[in-house]
């Protein structure tokens, strides 16, 4: 695929699809964050006459191969106005747009290109996603979902068992949520500009038996209408979230990539950039479990009936210009 077919194509196709994420589930093992000699944790990459590096199989190009060595360190704020092309790909060449491409097609891929948390963090970040998790169970898993950092801090000092929050925790907090994602391949709008920004609890709904809130008026009236136009299979599986909890599952998938903030990026939304926090919706099939957030979604009838339904769009089609991963799930509101 060229660039010009590319963005043609982007702009002009029209698609559906639905979006969500689940928390990683190993955040209590003891697994090393830093790998050893070993293992290494980047590409040890190797000369090759063709110019393309093989590693294990997997092929990397020149333009990947270029940042091998990623800057150290957390990115510099990002700005809140995006361009219709965020990426920047109307500037690539064919070659870039097709590595672009791969990485989002091949989303839980590591590449030579990708850029890491510097290690001093590793602790750190390890650390406080624990403390985050200790809050989540402390107040429950709904509650979680609207907490705003505020609140956070209130219930670290509160209650003994979440525990305060330490000055370390909160600056590393801080600097990742005011971070530059572009820096990393994720180049979705800044939806929140201030960390403590907050869910007014009036405005939204608990729909039972999912756990999850939404928005009252147009994100409610959505899933009501898809739930009575495709029927009873159709479940939430989830709503509004918070800063807070997008942070915890941030880091989460960061310490599941093994600091692989490109990585993480891919999958999820950085702090601050996701639209759950201003109406989006994950939506799946009941007894589908932990595949509503794959691929296979998309081969369900629920899925091929929303397809056809006309007035549903997706925040993250495929081969879209925000680095991030096809997602036949997520419910874009407007």
């Amino acid at each position: 695929m060229n660039k010009r077919a590319f963005l043609e194509g982007f702009f002009t196709a029209s698609t559906v699809a639905f979006g969500g994420h689940f928390m990683w589930q190993r955040i209590g093992q003891q697994d090393p964050l830093i790998l050893n000699q070993a293992t290494p944790r980047r590409p040890q990459l190797m000369d090759t006459k063709s110019g393309i590096t093989r590693v294990g199989g997997f092929k990397f190009t020149p333009i990947e191969i270029q940042s091998a060595q990623p800057t150290r360190g957390i990115p510099t704020p990002a700005p809140v106005a995006q361009s219709a092309d965020p990426a920047g790909i109307a500037g690539f060449s064919d070659l870039e747009v097709e590595n672009y491409l791969r990485k989002i097609r091949n989303f839980d891929a590591v590449f030579a290109s990708d850029i890491y948390l510097d290690p001093r963090y590793e602790p750190l970040l390890l650390k406080t996603a624990q403390h985050l998790a200790r809050v989540e169970a402390y107040i429950g898993h709904g509650n979680f979902n609207l907490m705003s950092f505020d609140e956070m801090l209130q219930s670290g000092r509160d209650f003994s068992r979440i525990g305060e929050f330490k000055a370390d925790e909160l600056n590393f907090l801080e600097e990742i949520f005011f971070a530059n994602p572009h820096r990393y391949g994720f180049f979705g709008k800044k939806i929140s500009s201030e960390i403590t920004e907050s869910i007014a609890k009036a405005e939204v709904t608990k729909i039972s038996g999912t756990g999850h809130f939404l928005l009252r008026g147009e994100s409610l009236n959505l899933y009501e209408q898809i739930k009575r136009d495709v029927g009873g299979q159709v479940v939430l599986t989830s709503g509004v979230r918070s800063i807070v909890k997008q942070m915890h599952l941030f880091l989460a998938k960061t310490i599941e990539a093994n600091g692989n903030l490109s990585r993480s990026s891919r999958s999820l939304a950085p702090p601050g950039h996701s639209y759950h926090g201003v109406g989006d919706f994950d939506i799946g099939k009941i007894g589908l479990g932990a595949r509503n957030f794959t691929a296979d979604f998309s081969t369900t009838d629920e899925y091929k009936k929303i397809a056809g339904l006309g007035y549903v769009d997706i925040r993250y089609p495929t081969d879209n210009l925000f680095g991030v991963r096809f997602e036949p799930w997520h419910i874009k509101i407007s």
